[in-house]
């Protein structure tokens, strides 16, 4: 999920830190307030350069001895490169100056929870809580941040209920409960915040994506379409959502709009082979293969060594009946992944195409040992098994496939197909049945792979 930072917040950082480098460079003067450099030290850590963040640190004690704002950014930095003890000492020295200082409480509670310590951490949120005002909205939102950043979600949402209490129009606060929200997979109560926010902000790009993202994670594809729509009339430069539309306008099957979904993230973000395998997959689905494989071509231009493109590639050879050069796209794709038990599935999908059944055997059991939860792979030996009149193998396969899946597609068919073979009726009828219920022209299929069986009489004495 996006979380965009406050144009503002930005620019008046970059013009303190900006000061204050050209100072250390010797071109400025020298005094900073104790914000200014607070926000210094926190770009530097954002940007995990901890020694300047030190060095910031210790400069700003020069300029401000008694201030304890600094001291926790010097605690927090020990924290963060492991010198626990040496935080929780530079704490204890704060608490011993103002036993009130909200950060120095906060901040050890963030070490205890590192340390697994949840009880103890858990006792000083509580005890910030009892003390907090009845306005203090920003105590229970800094503690729910802690919370969350260590994974303790239920506990930081019970502390976001109550900033929400306080101030229901604070859109950090929200954010953040969407976010717990969304740790639990609570997508819905997650939506509803998103919702809220964009009550309060109708113009929030990141709102607008994050609900797009939760809606596509939901597979509510057609809904998060429109969702991205918003982010991306919202903020033009924001590409992720225009590809993310693209995915899901994929996954709606709306293919055409997909492709120039696609095309405009390549003309705005540039030429990538990872764009054109996109949309060459598009135009497969579209069954447009001489345009398919247009595209998958210039995937392959860009990246030499693209297996998905040489894959791609290959899809097509086999649609437009060009099988040798689909077992030479794909042999080289092999070559380069070996370990991608798709590809020798392709292989021998091919291999059955150019009439070689047992070299396509060996390709299909490498797919398998390579992932042996394929059911497209254990359906086709079994078909292939049919195929060579070898009924009892291609029953094991198609088994084995069921135990995996139990609502293949056209199953009950390819069933009663074995069982004709081997002569069990009974079997044979009810998985014609089953079928047939299923799918009521599936019966000429049947007859047109065993067609033997239209005047066959024992079919026929048992209810066929």
């Amino acid at each position: 999920m996006k979380r965009d930072r406050n144009p503002n917040i930005r620019k008046h950082e970059d013009e303190v830190v900006g000061r204050y480098e050209n100072f250390i460079k010797g071109g400025g003067l020298g005094y900073f307030e104790v914000d200014e450099l607070e926000t210094i030290i926190n770009h530097y850590m954002d940007d995990a350069k901890t020694e300047e963040a030190m060095n910031a640190v210790q400069y700003g004690r020069k300029l401000h001895p008694n201030s304890t704002a600094l001291l926790v950014k010097q605690a927090r930095l020990c924290a963060d490169t492991g010198k626990t003890t040496e935080a929780i000492s530079i704490i204890d020295y704060i608490q011993s100056i103002d036993s009130t200082d909200e950060d120095a409480a906060l901040l050890k509670g963030e070490i205890y929870l590192r340390k697994g310590l949840l009880d103890d951490a858990m006792h000083i949120f509580k005890e910030m809580e009892r003390n907090a005002g009845d306005d203090d909205a920003c105590t229970f939102l800094n503690i729910a941040y802690a919370l969350n950043d260590n994974g303790r979600y239920d506990d930081a949402i019970h502390f976001l209920k109550k900033a929400f209490a306080i101030d229901p129009n604070n859109t950090d606060t929200l954010f953040e409960l969407a976010f717990s929200y969304e740790q639990k997979t609570e997508y819905d109560k997650a939506i509803d915040t998103y919702n809220r926010i964009l009550d309060l902000t109708p113009y929030s790009n990141e709102a607008w994506f994050n609900i797009g993202q939760l809606l596509f994670y939901e597979e509510r594809y057609a809904e998060s379409i429109e969702a991205y729509d918003y982010a991306y009339t919202i903020t033009p430069t924001d590409y992720q959502s225009l590809l993310q539309k693209a995915n899901a306008l994929f996954l709606c099957e709306r293919f055409q709009e997909a492709v120039e979904a696609y095309e405009e993230y390549t003309d705005l973000t540039g030429e990538s082979a990872g764009n054109y395998i996109l949309i060459g997959e598009c135009y497969e689905k579209m069954n447009d293969f001489v345009n398919a494989e247009k595209t998958y071509q210039k995937a392959l231009d860009i990246d030499g060594s693209n297996a998905e493109a040489l894959s791609g590639l290959c899809a097509c050879d086999i649609e437009l009946e060009r099988y040798e050069d689909a077992l030479k796209h794909i042999d080289e794709a092999i070559l380069l992944n070996k370990g991608n038990s798709d590809y020798w599935f392709q292989k021998a999908e091919t291999l059955v195409y150019l009439d070689q059944q047992q070299e396509a055997i060996k390709c299909y059991n490498r797919a398998l040992e390579i992932n042996p939860s394929q059911v497209d792979v254990l359906v086709a030996l079994g078909n292939l098994y049919v195929d060579n009149g070898e009924y009892d193998i291609a029953l094991h396969y198609y088994q084995q496939a069921q135990m995996l899946q139990s609502d293949i597609p056209n199953m009950p068919l390819l069933l009663a197909i074995v069982f004709y073979k081997k002569g069990d009726y009974p079997l044979c009828v009810k998985y014609l049945k089953e079928s047939l219920a299923i799918n009521g022209q599936t019966i000429k299929s049947f007859f047109e792979i065993c067609p033997e069986a239209m005047e066959d009489v024992k079919l026929k004495n048992i209810g066929l």
